[in-house]
Parts: structure tokens; C-alpha cells; sequence
């Protein structure tokens, strides 16, 4: 017959697994935020630079293009146009250019057992 002090036992012993359990899942839930944190921190300064950058250059060809044609508003002109067609393309194919693959990569990263 199982005894009373047998089954407080087991029944301590099944708490302390959940509890430790538990403290696993908060440590792990822990890592991947501060990792998770920690890149969009990293995406955000390099995509600063990044737009520092691009601004630059966009100015830079704008000034060389207003210079080849002597005009300041044909050489800025052909970069908004330049910028609308890029803008018009990345709308259409949105889904299949930006969401499948931002999607794809958290997924991936989400289930990613480093």
C-alpha cells in the first residue's frame, strides 16, 4: 500500500520539476528577447548609417545630374523620379520583396535552437 509520506513526496518532488520547469521557460523567454533586442538595436543604428548614406549619395547625384543638364530642377527631378519608380515597384510586389522574407527570417529565427 502506498504510504501518505510517499506520496507528499512525490507530490514536492513534481512540484519542484514544474517550478524549475517554469524557471527554464522564463530564462530561455529572457535570452531570445535580449537577443532579439539587442539585433533590432544593431538594425537600427546600421540602418541609420545606412539612410545617412543614401540621403548623401541622393544629394550627391542630384547636384552631378543638375550640373550635366544646367538645370537644378531636371538633375533632382530625374532622382524623384528615379526614387517614385523604385517606390512604385516595391509597393506592387510588396508581399513577395519585403513581408515573405521579413516573415521567413523571424520564423527562422524564432524557432532556432542555438
Amino acid at each position: 500500500m502506498i504510504k501518505t509520506e510517499e506520496i507528499n513526496t512525490l507530490f514536492q518532488e513534481s512540484k519542484d520539476y514544474l517550478d524549475t520547469e517554469l524557471e527554464i521557460i522564463k530564462l530561455e523567454a529572457t535570452e531570445k528577447m535580449s537577443l532579439y533586442g539587442s539585433k533590432m538595436l544593431i538594425y537600427l543604428v546600421l540602418g541609420s548609417f545606412g539612410l545617412l548614406f543614401f540621403i548623401c549619395v541622393s544629394l550627391f547625384l542630384g547636384f552631378i545630374l543638375s550640373e550635366y543638364f544646367s538645370n537644378f530642377s531636371t538633375g533632382f527631378g530625374i532622382i524623384a523620379l528615379v526614387y517614385l519608380l523604385i517606390f512604385a515597384v516595391l509597393y506592387v510586389f510588396r508581399r513577395q520583396l519585403i513581408g515573405k522574407p521579413i516573415q521567413n527570417k523571424i520564423i527562422k529565427e524564432l524557432y532556432n535552437n542555438e
